[in-house]
């Protein structure tokens, strides 16, 4: 299990908060009684839920404790759970809305999670998930030949991650099949990063993370990010400003279920 940082996470705090937001203006559902937050991570998803919806009783859930203390001690008005989202959750009853930023490509088999949490949904519910799409990005991409070279596989060899990217058609032949109630769409932000080191810092609070966490000796460490900095630079060009433009893109979907 990756070493969750909050505080690394929420160095862009805006920046991922972004997606929530739009994917919370686009659930068409006037007053969701019961919601819950998949993979809430710090909490800054689960807010802008209730910030829509205040009434509702809200709970976040995530499989860091880290992250859930996080969570309960900036968001103290909503319920927070520490438990693997992979696991049996037939307890925590039906949902209204059940909702995940950023969080079920960390979880093993989506095959069998999305429908797991489509069958959470009351009547009338609605499933709605963004998830990124680093599969064709340099940051991934880049990281993948970088890990690959004799040099560095040796230190991966062990690595234990459940990160797991996908494209638009996976998850719509998924969905097809529990609903033909879909919305389904791709969205590119361009973040305006100051330096390589600020792309490299955003990463290292996500998919760069069981990396480093492989990277016990410092100097390694040190050694690795340098190397993975130096490889963005052919891939992410500098602009008229001095600044880089880092294109980031995210997947998003709804699914509803029938009433009757």
């Amino acid at each position: 299990m990756s070493n969750w940082q909050p505080n690394l996470y929420l160095t862009f705090g805006k920046e991922r908060t972004q997606p929530s937001i739009d994917l919370v203006t686009k659930i068409d559902h006037s007053n969701p009684k019961r919601i819950i937050d998949i993979g809430c991570g710090p909490g800054n998803s689960t807010n802008v839920l209730k910030a829509r919806w205040e009434q509702a009783e809200i709970t976040g859930l995530d499989s860091s404790e880290s992250m859930i203390g996080e969570a309960k001690s900036k968001y103290p008005g909503m319920n927070w759970l520490c438990a693997d989202a992979s696991g049996d959750l037939t307890g925590l009853g039906l949902f209204d809305v059940v909702f995940s930023n950023a969080a079920i490509q960390w979880i093993p088999n989506q095959e069998s999670l999305l429908p797991k949490l489509f069958g959470m949904l009351n009547r009338g519910g609605i499933l709605a998930v963004q998830v990124p799409c680093t599969k064709y990005m340099p940051i991934h991409t880049e990281l993948e030949k970088l890990t690959s070279t004799d040099q560095w596989k040796p230190h991966f060899s062990n690595m234990a991650s459940t990160y797991s990217v996908h494209t638009v058609d996976f998850y719509y032949d998924l969905l097809c099949r529990l609903t033909p109630d879909i919305d389904l769409w791709e969205t590119n932000y361009f973040h305006i990063m100051n330096t390589y080191s600020d792309i490299v810092k955003w990463y290292s609070g996500s998919g760069l993370r069981p990396y480093l966490d492989c990277l016990t000796d410092a100097k390694i460490n040190a050694e690795f990010v340098k190397e993975y900095e130096n490889a963005l630079k052919d891939t992410y060009p500098i602009q008229a400003d001095g600044r880089i433009l880092f294109p980031f893109t995210r997947i998003f979907f709804i699914a509803k279920k029938s009433k009757i």
